[in-house]
């Protein structure tokens, strides 16, 4: 709890629920360990607010495939829920929020 609210949530509310969401998804045990980038915490988004922006300093100047970025994180995480299940399909769709059908697609879609 002390790592959520000492956290700064640039993307407010709905920040907050994706990382929760994923948290569950990807949480093995039956407490709840949410990992949040360090970078962001009040302290040192304070501190860089001071000197600049933390998000433009970081972003490369080549630019970023949106694409390739997303579908890396959609990838990781169906293999995460996939694990998580033990294979079992219907129950990594459950995990991720996702139907069936959907969850088959991404399947195809990323050859998992």
């Amino acid at each position: 709890m002390d790592e959520l609210s000492s956290y700064d949530w640039p993307g407010n509310v709905r920040q907050l629920e994706n990382a929760i969401e994923r948290a569950v998804a990807l949480e093995p045990t039956e407490e709840l360990h949410v990992e949040l980038p360090v970078e962001r915490q009040k302290s040192k988004a304070a501190a860089a607010s001071v000197g600049g922006s933390v998000d433009s300093a970081q972003f490369p100047n080549e630019g970023v495939d949106l694409e390739r970025y997303v579908a890396n994180i959609e990838r990781s995480l169906i293999q995460s829920a996939l694990q998580h299940s033990n294979g079992v399909q219907t129950r990594a769709a459950d995990l991720l929020k996702v139907s069936y059908r959907s969850f088959r697609h991404l399947l195809k879609k990323y050859e998992i």
